[in-house]
C-alpha cells in the first residue's frame, strides 16, 4: 500500500469513516431479528406515521362492514401480536373492502387484510399465517428502515447531516409518505425474514405453520390467473411467491417439534366467511360499456366511446385512450352547490371562466371552464357541480391546454350526461357472495360444480378452493360456491 500525505481532505474523509464506524456499530439490535438497524424514525414517529396513512387507507379502500368478521380477524391479529417482540404498539387489524388478492402492514402496527384473499383461503391457520407474516413486517422495522435509507440518501453520508441536531425533527417529511407507504415493495430478504417470523408467531399461538404454504401456492396460481391480464394487487407490495414455498420448507425443518397436531380450526373460519362479498360489489357502481351505474347514490353517467375507466371508492375516472386527457367524478365536501363551486373556481393559480347555473336532466347544476399552470404544463378543462339525492357531485375533465380545443366537445357531452338512475333492473343488483356447502357424499370438484352451480366459472371455483377439477373431496368436507351477482 503507497502512503499519502496527510492532507486536510483525507483528515476529513478517516474522521467520517471512523464515525460512520462508531455510529453504526451503536445503532441498537432489533429483538425480532437480533440485527443491528440504523433508523431515523422514533416509535412515537412510526405510530403517528401510521395512524396518518391508516386513515388514507381506511378511507381510500374502505373497510368492509362484517362486523363479525372483523372482530374475528382483530382477536386473531391480537392474540399474534402480543406475543410478538413489540406487544406495545396500538396494533390495528382492519378488513378492507377490496375484491383483490392482497394483505400489507404499514408502520405502528397497522395491518389489512382484503376480503379477496380471505375469499381464496381455507382455514384460520392460513390466516393467522398471512397476519403473522405481517406482523413480522413491523416487528422487523421493514418499513421504517427503508423510510430511513431513503431520508439518509436524500441528506447525503456526511458528518454535518449525521450530526445535525434537527435530524430527528424531520417527520415532517415522512408524514408527506402517506398512502405511498402502500407501494413499498419488499425485497426477498425482507419477505424471508417475514416469513421466519410469520412462522414464530403461528407457533406462538399453536397454528400448524404447514398451511401458510397453500397460501403460497394460491399466490402463486392467482399470479399465474392474472397473467394475461395485468400485475395482481399482491406484487405491488410483495415480490412473486417464486420459492416461498421451498423457503417456508426449510424453515419450518428447523422446528422441533411435530406441527401436525396444531390447529387449524377451517370449520369456524368457514362459519366467519360464509355469504362473503366476492369480486366487485356492483352496489358500488359498474359499468356496462361506458356507461356507469351507482345503485347506491342512484345515478348514472356516460364516459366517451373507447375511454378507459376505473371505480375507486372515492372516485371514478376515465382517462382518454391517448392517455392525454381524463374525467373524474368526486362528491364534494360540500353541502350547497354555490359554496362548492367557489370552493374550486376560487382557488389560488385557477383562472376560472364565465359560471353558469342551470340544470341537466332535471338536476342543479354550476359550471364553468377554466385554466391552470402545473408543474407538467397548462391545463383546460370543464367543471361541473351537481346536486342530486342530499349530495353535490364534481364533475370535472381536463387536459393540455394546447388539446382542449380537441377535447372540449366530447369532454362537455360527457359531463352534461350525469341523470338520475331508476331503472329498477340497474338498481336492483347485488353482489356475488361466497356460499359454503358440506359435502353430503364423496365428489370430484367437476361434480361438485354441476351439482351446485357458480356464477363464476369453474377455474374460479378451484382456485378459492384451492383445488383442481378432478379434485376428490370427502362426504363431510366443507367447499366454497359463488351465488348471485349477475348484472342486467
Amino acid at each position: 500500500m503507497r502512503l499519502k500525505p496527510i492532507t486536510r481532505d483525507v483528515l476529513k474523509r478517516s474522521s467520517l469513516i471512523v464515525f460512520i464506524f462508531i455510529f453504526f456499530s451503536g445503532c441498537p439490535k432489533n429483538p425480532a431479528t437480533g440485527e443491528r438497524q440504523f433508523n431515523i424514525v422514533s416509535t412515537e414517529q412510526e405510530i403517528e406515521l401510521g395512524k396518518e396513512s391508516d386513515q388514507q387507507i381506511s378511507a381510500s379502500f374502505g373497510l368492509y362492514e362484517n362486523d363479525e368478521l372483523s372482530r374475528y380477524v382483530n382477536q386473531i391479529g391480537q392474540e399474534l401480536a402480543a406475543k410478538s417482540e413489540r406487544p406495545d404498539l396500538p396494533w390495528t387489524f382492519r378488513v378492507l373492502d377490496d375484491p383483490l388478492v392482497n394483505a400489507f402492514a404499514l408502520p405502528g402496527g397497522f395491518i389489512y387484510i382484503t376480503r379477496g384473499i380471505l375469499s381464496h383461503m381455507g382455514s384460520e391457520a392460513e390466516l393467522s399465517g398471512v397476519i403473522g407474516h405481517e406482523i413480522g413486517h413491523v416487528t422487523a422495522k421493514h418499513s421504517v428502515n427503508r423510510i430511513s435509507e431513503a431520508q439518509l440518501a436524500q441528506l447525503g453520508i456526511g458528518v454535518a447531516a449525521i450530526l445535525k441536531p434537527d435530524l430527528y425533527q424531520k417527520y415532517g417529511q415522512f408524514a408527506n409518505v402517506g398512502i405511498q407507504l402502500l407501494f413499498l415493495k419488499f425485497g426477498r430478504d425482507d419477505e424471508k425474514e417475514a416469513d421466519l417470523l410469520g412462522v414464530r408467531y403461528m407457533l406462538r399461538e399453536n397454528y400448524n405453520p404447514e398451511y401458510l404454504k397453500n397460501v403460497m401456492a394460491t399466490l402463486e396460481r392467482v399470479t399465474a390467473e392474472s397473467g394475461a391480464g395485468g400485475m395482481p394487487e399482491w406484487l405491488s407490495t410483495h415480490p412473486s411467491p417464486g420459492n416461498r414455498i421451498e423457503l417456508l420448507d426449510e424453515i419450518i425443518d428447523t422446528v422441533k417439534q411435530d406441527v401436525s397436531s396444531m390447529q387449524v380450526n377451517s370449520n369456524e373460519f368457514f362459519a366467519k366467511i360464509n355469504q362473503l362479498t366476492f369480486g366487485e360489489d356492483p352496489r358500488e357502481g359498474y359499468f356496462q360499456g361506458n356507461t356507469f351505474y351507482h345503485p347506491e347514490l342512484r345515478f348514472q353517467y356516460n364516459f366517451p366511446a373507447g375511454w378507459k375507466t376505473i371505480n375507486q371508492k372515492e372516485a371514478v375516472i376515465g382517462v382518454s385512450p391517448n392517455q392525454d386527457a381524463a374525467i373524474q367524478i368526486t362528491l364534494s365536501g360540500q353541502k350547497n352547490l354555490q359554496n362548492a363551486a367557489n370552493e374550486f373556481f376560487g382557488q389560488q393559480g385557477l383562472k376560472a371562466g364565465q359560471l353558469s347555473s342551470s340544470s341537466i336532466n332535471n338536476l342543479p347544476v354550476i359550471f364553468g371552464e377554466f385554466a391552470a399552470a402545473t408543474e407538467q404544463g397548462n391545463v383546460q378543462g370543464s367543471s361541473y357541480f351537481v346536486q342530486h339525492g342530499g349530495n353535490i357531485y364534481h364533475i370535472l375533465g381536463y387536459t393540455a391546454q394546447q388539446q382542449w380545443a380537441q377535447y372540449r366537445s366530447p369532454m362537455v357531452s360527457s359531463l352534461s350526461s350525469f341523470n338520475q338512475l331508476s331503472d329498477q333492473k340497474y338498481l336492483s343488483v347485488e353482489p356475488k357472495k361466497i356460499n359454503i356447502i358440506t359435502l353430503e357424499q364423496q365428489m370430484t370438484l367437476q361434480q361438485f360444480y354441476s351439482k351446485y352451480p357458480s356464477t363464476v366459472p369453474i377455474e374460479t371455483v378451484a382456485m378459492i378452493n384451492q383445488a383442481d377439477a378432478g379434485t376428490q373431496f370427502q362426504a363431510g368436507h366443507k367447499l366454497k360456491q359463488v351465488v348471485g351477482g349477475k348484472t342486467p
